[in-house]
């Protein structure tokens, strides 16, 4: 009889894909499953053919133990690895809003989420992070930081009725944190991510799906509204699914 998969969602990894495979493999024995990583892979940072040798470093863990791994978009993603065209055997970058099946679950991942840190100043050059960022482009260095494109795509046709889980990198304003405006935030950056919110709370009244999972902020969280558990994921956080 054919082993059946477990499904499991983790938080942000930060470029982290050795750990996080050495962590579901050794620490937790983790074996015929489905991994989904809610944003914050670290796609994008590096040379061109950086990712091409991160999986091969991992394949060979991964086919033994015969995981699978998805990760949903966040703001430390380059936008470009998730139009469906960049995946591997075991490894794929879900598009936003495209929903999927895994272990029998209906999943919906809504990628993306507002770089706040991106306003940071740092104090001895008085150049924000933005900044910085603008100059590694303009150079033509592979160490960006940020990408334009970073924020939710925003739909409300098209969005489906009915699913088992959301798979989101920001929160819905409705769940934990209560957002709170650092100093160094700008008021422009600061009312997008408001926005962004927002919107995931008119997804969240829209499909009012049973479960709802997130990342970005690098804690902990979990509640029920308005019959949505929610869990928000720490880094590399890993929360199994039941069936």
């Amino acid at each position: 009889m054919k082993e059946k998969r477990t499904l499991y969602i983790c938080g942000d990894i930060h470029g982290g894909l050795n750990r996080l495979v050495w962590k579901t493999t050794h620490e937790l024995k983790i074996s015929c499953a489905d991994i989904l990583i809610a944003g914050d892979f670290g796609a994008g940072f590096g040379r061109l053919n950086s990712m091409d040798v991160r999986y091969r470093e991992v394949r060979a863990s991964l086919e033994a133990n015969d995981i699978c791994l998805y990760t949903i978009r966040g703001n430390h993603d380059d936008p470009a690895f998730f139009d469906g065209s960049h995946d591997y055997e075991r490894l794929h970058f879900l598009p936003d809003h495209r929903l999927i099946e895994l272990c029998g679950k209906r999943i919906y991942p809504i990628g993306g989420a507002v770089s706040t840190d991106i306003d940071l100043i740092d104090p001895l050059t008085r150049k924000s992070r933005r900044m910085k960022n603008d100059t590694l482009i303009r150079f033509g260095s592979s160490k960006r930081i940020w990408w334009a494109d970073e924020n939710p795509t925003q739909i409300i046709e098209g969005i489906p009725e009915t699913v088992d889980i959301i798979v989101s990198h920001e929160a819905p304003l409705s769940f934990e944190p209560e957002p709170q405006r650092e100093p160094h935030i700008r008021e422009s950056t600061w009312q997008q991510v408001l926005e962004t919110r927002r919107y995931l709370d008119e997804v969240l009244k829209k499909v009012k799906p049973p479960l709802w999972f997130y990342g970005h902020y690098h804690n902990h969280y979990e509640g029920f509204v308005n019959g949505t558990t929610y869990r928000g994921l720490d880094i590399c956080e890993i929360v199994r699914v039941e069936s």
